[in-house]
């Protein structure tokens, strides 16, 4: 039976992608309300020795927290590409959660968040293969309708 077919391995219940500021009062509450139900959650850098890419494909459930701040690296960019790859493939759960920012910001890739977006790939504009990935991660992350919690598990 080959790789593809097989049931993952999940060590974690949660994986929650937000960008950059773990301290924000809405993560560490998210986090720490997961936490304390008995799931074993993965936030970000929470776990430094973690290879993340990896990290992502052993979570039952990613949680994409997004605000204006998730446009600002190619990183977390890199990681929702991981995350969207692993949902296709039905192995995972994706629940998008839309912080102080209108969806359709992330789903057509304006106003502020696309703005900021338009920013932070100037500096890949050679790599179109990336930036397309990119965009179309996105559009499919926020187009996904947010569910409750409770459903998922």
């Amino acid at each position: 039976m080959s790789s593809q077919n097989q049931e993952p391995q999940f060590i974690y219940d949660a994986y929650i992608s937000f960008g950059l500021q773990l301290l924000h009062p809405f993560i560490s509450g998210l986090y720490d309300a997961l936490k304390s139900v008995g799931l074993h959650v993965l936030a970000d850098r929470t776990e430094p020795k973690t290879n993340i890419s990896d990290a992502i494909e052993r979570c039952r459930v990613s949680i994409i927290v997004f605000r204006i701040a998730y446009a600002e690296s190619t990183l977390y960019l890199q990681e929702l590409v991981k995350i969207m790859e692993c949902h296709r493939r039905k192995v995972q759960k994706v629940v998008p959660v839309f912080y102080c920012l209108d969806p359709s910001e992330v789903c057509n890739l304006s106003g502020h968040f696309g703005e900021i977006l338009s920013r932070t790939l100037q500096g890949i504009s050679r790599d179109e293969n990336r930036m397309l990935s990119y965009g179309t991660a996105l559009r499919q992350a926020a187009s996904i309708l947010p569910r409750f919690l409770p459903d998922i598990w």
